[in-house]
């Protein structure tokens, strides 16, 4: 074998260095290094066991179900575990935090935990109301937990009646532009549009992805939900030609912000490849005369 040349040696020491565990810093010869968040860089691989060690024992709120630096959750049983135990723990103590009912019904949610998810939704809402008052942004935010996950169950009427009722008080409390209102909006948007309403979904799901754009820039995880939203809207009502580069663009900051590999990027893949293939359909349908 010939000798390789300083360039590739240097090369070789480089792509060495990126193959380390950010957490010990050690390479695989301590255990498969794996991307088991949204990092990129050199910070992108860790050794499961030292993320679950870190997990266990960090002083960060959110160490049990999202990484410390990209924010993106974990989804696994490890999150359901340590979640529970910290809402055990506060049962013991007499102090249970709307934060923690919130956060492990929305991990039992992602997980399709569904019915586990919902009283602990009611009973973050039930305290939120009772301890700083319906119109609290607190309350808010536990009455479109709650909503969502009604929608996710097939309870729209219900999701819709909560939905308004959030929107309505952050409109007025927090105005337009804030972004627990435009999520509410984003929300509210989608149900209609599950309901079948294309027509009022659409002027919500507009006002969303403009506000969004002017004040999180084209590139946030947000923004890129409400591109896809519209995108898909579009593509339901059948303007595929409106909808593609929506789709497009929701895709390409996906995959810069995300990387290929995230389920959010799979999953708008999948639906650009569904709308290209709807459109070359379309294409080569015979036209009636």
């Amino acid at each position: 074998m010939a000798p390789r040349t300083r360039a590739q040696l240097k090369r070789a020491r480089e792509e060495e260095g990126e193959r380390r565990c950010r957490l010990c810093l050690e390479g695989e010869g301590d255990g498969p290094l794996l991307q088991l968040c949204a990092c990129r860089g050199s910070a992108k691989l860790v050794h499961r066991h030292c993320l679950e060690k870190w997990r266990r024992t960090s002083r960060k709120e959110d160490a049990a179900y999202r990484c410390g630096e990209c924010k993106d959750e974990y989804r696994d049983a490890l999150s359901l575990e340590l979640l529970r135990a910290r809402l055990q723990a506060e049962r013991a103590d007499g102090e249970v935090t709307v934060f923690t009912l919130d956060t492990l019904g929305t991990e039992l949610q992602d997980q399709g935990k569904f019915d586990e998810a919902e009283p602990l939704y009611r009973e973050a809402v039930k305290v939120s109301r009772e301890t700083v008052g319906d119109r609290h942004p607190d309350t808010l935010g536990s009455i479109n937990n709650l909503g969502t996950l009604l929608k996710d169950k097939g309870d729209l009427a219900a999701a819709e009646s909560l939905f308004r009722e959030a929107l309505e008080v952050l409109r007025q409390t927090l105005g337009k532009r804030h972004p627990s209102t435009l999520t509410s909006i984003n929300n509210l948007g989608t149900l209609l549009q599950a309901k079948g309403d294309l027509a009022a979904a659409e002027p919500l799901y507009r006002e969303a992805l403009e506000v969004r754009r002017e004040t999180l820039g084209n590139r946030h995880p947000n923004t890129l939900t409400s591109i896809s939203n519209r995108g898909t809207l579009l593509w339901t009502k059948g303007d595929l030609a409106a909808a593609e580069p929506l789709c497009r663009e929701a895709l390409e900051g996906l995959r810069e912000t995300l990387g290929d590999q995230h389920p959010n990027t799979i999953a708008c893949s999948d639906n650009l490849g569904k709308l290209l293939l709807a459109r070359a359909e379309r294409k080569t349908r015979p036209r009636r005369r």
